[in-house]
């Protein structure tokens, strides 16, 4: 499932105009974006169950037109980094949901399965709900 994850979060960044760059780089080295050449560079040795979210949250970055410039201002790295937040959450849970056939309403195990911080847990709730409703 994982690996079918990750594929699907591929197409969606192709389908939006994102352009990907696979690496193999140090462990603790973080997943980078380039939002004005709207480019990922994707470390694959990153932590394998966290890469979804963080490829998600890439993602959320370049589709939210976030402006580098403006995460020297902590304020605006915390609203930024928030709504990539919420936008990764958007991306990735029907994903997921499409392949874990998922049906329960407690979170927390797709929460802990997609590395999913708990301080999103509202937002998490919120958007599964909406995609087991359809």
């Amino acid at each position: 499932m994982y690996d079918d994850i990750l594929k699907d979060l591929l197409n969606y960044a192709f389908d939006h105009g994102i352009g990907i760059e696979m690496v193999h780089a140090n462990f603790n080295t973080p997943c980078l974006v380039f939002n004005e050449s709207k480019l990922i560079i994707l470390n694959l040795n990153w932590n394998k169950w966290q890469l979804p979210f963080a490829f998600a949250h890439e993602i959320a970055h370049i589709l939210n037109k976030d402006e580098n410039c403006l995460y020297q201002n902590s304020s605006y790295k915390i609203k930024f980094e928030y709504s990539a937040d919420v936008k990764a959450l958007e991306i990735l849970i029907p994903i997921y949901v499409d392949y874990s056939h998922y049906s329960v309403d407690n979170v927390y195990p797709l929460m802990e399965q997609l590395k999913i911080p708990n301080r999103l847990i509202e937002e998490t709730k919120n958007i599964t709900k909406k995609c087991l409703t359809y």
